[in-house]
């Protein structure tokens, strides 16, 4: 009891100089809290981003030459054919499946109800590729494309136009310009443009229109874990297109390629910088406050060295004045570090749910809301703690070291 009572006397003695160096434990370990959620939530709203839709996806886009190769003048348009399907199919590694895209616009109309619309002929793949989310029924199979069946997969914004509330889509069938398609799912939309997203067999849209000639392929990659890996491909697959199409390997305007999983690995590098910049500042806030503790922990010895003094020459052993010095130390840091933590979570807490209800309602938002991991919060605050008590242990160990008469003396 004498040894907690004179410790509790030695802090309520210098109430303001406690509390300013608790103060400054706490606002560390808060700043570091806040920061930590504030990085997650934007790394997590990023991912999320990334998370509708595969990352191992390539594009490739149909584009103009600039250079002259091989008798072919400039400004040649090159696009794409199933013979590009089936070099990607056959002949190009690490490709697993393909997915060319073609369009048609036109009004579709069910009973007295019309809209325009912006179809899209897909394979059955596209639907991981783009990770479209199926509302009610199904997406388009391999059959259906096989057999160049009438089916289309209609948006939510178009089955809201054409169908009255009540009426179940699945199983009716909507006409596009004369031809009459079954409907066969109604998916969310994926992409916020005037035409949504619907879509028909490939093979489908293909014969309709006679469409032999495509601006634009997806596919899905394999075994590419790396940037290198990725700008290695990208080389590889512009030559084999250039051999293709007789165009300059080195012409980047002939074909654009462009790699979702490189955007993602890019995305990633930039966020984990961020990451450790976060962590660069909040450490370096916490190093404040155990300097802060340490000051103040060697003003306090220094003034209490004549009372040091006073008990070693009673009979005051050294390891009892020491462990009192450092308890004191171990008080403070605690205490006030998981003030600063409870507040901090409480801060990120709030203001991830400001955030959530601002973003509710909204089309496009990155969900960026904080979060925190427990464990660093704890090893964090444990670490400073730790820091705090060695911050007081020093100067005491340096005090309990003088001499009684030495010490009794001391101005």
């Amino acid at each position: 009891m004498d040894f907690w009572q004179e410790i509790f006397m030695a802090l309520s003695r210098n109430k303001l100089r406690t509390f300013l160096t608790g103060f400054a434990i706490s606002w560390g370990i808060f700043i570091l809290i806040v920061l930590l959620a504030a990085g997650n939530g934007i790394m997590n709203g990023v991912s999320e981003q990334f998370s509708d839709k595969s990352t191992n996806v390539y594009m490739i886009y149909s584009g103009e030459t600039s250079k002259p190769f091989k008798g072919h003048g400039t400004n040649r348009s090159i696009m794409f054919t199933d013979k590009d399907i089936r070099l990607l199919e056959t002949e190009v590694r690490n490709i697993d499946q393909v997915s060319p895209r073609i369009y048609f616009n036109g009004f579709a109309t069910f009973n007295d109800k019309s809209s325009r619309v912006f179809m899209s002929g897909v394979r059955p793949v596209f639907k991981d590729i783009n990770n479209v989310k199926m509302m009610e029924g199904r997406f388009i199979n391999e059959l259906d494309d096989k057999n160049r069946e009438k089916v289309i997969v209609i948006d939510e914004s178009l089955r809201d136009k054409l169908f009255d509330e009540g009426t179940f889509p699945l199983g009716q069938f909507i006409f596009i310009s004369g031809i009459a398609y079954k409907v066969i799912g109604v998916c969310e939309n994926l992409e916020y443009s005037s035409g949504g997203n619907d879509y028909v067999p490939f093979s489908t849209l293909k014969n309709i229109t006679r469409q032999s000639k495509y601006w634009m392929l997806n596919f899905i990659v394999t075994g590419l874990e790396t940037k290198e890996d990725n700008e290695a491909f990208t080389e590889y697959l512009r030559t084999k297109l250039a051999h293709l199409h007789e165009f300059d390997p080195d012409d980047t305007s002939a074909v654009y390629i462009r790699s979702r999983q490189e955007e993602y690995l890019q995305t990633m590098k930039i966020f984990n910088t961020i990451q450790l910049f976060i962590w660069i500042i909040g450490f370096a806030m916490l190093i404040s406050g155990i300097v802060g503790v340490s000051n103040i922990m060697r003003i306090t010895v220094k003034e209490r060295t004549n009372e040091i003094g006073i008990r070693k020459a009673l009979g005051a052993k050294s390891r009892s004045i020491l462990a009192s010095i450092v308890t004191e130390s171990l008080i403070i840091t605690t205490i006030f570090g998981y003030i600063g933590m409870w507040l901090g979570m409480i801060a990120a807490e709030v203001g991830g749910n400001i955030l959530a209800k601002v973003q509710e309602g909204k089309e496009i938002s990155l969900n960026i809301v904080p979060s925190i991991d427990i464990r660093i919060v704890l090893m964090a605050t444990a670490l400073l703690i730790v820091c705090g008590v060695l911050a007081g242990f020093f100067p005491a160990r340096n005090a309990v070291k003088i001499k009684p008469i030495e010490a009794m003396n001391y101005r």
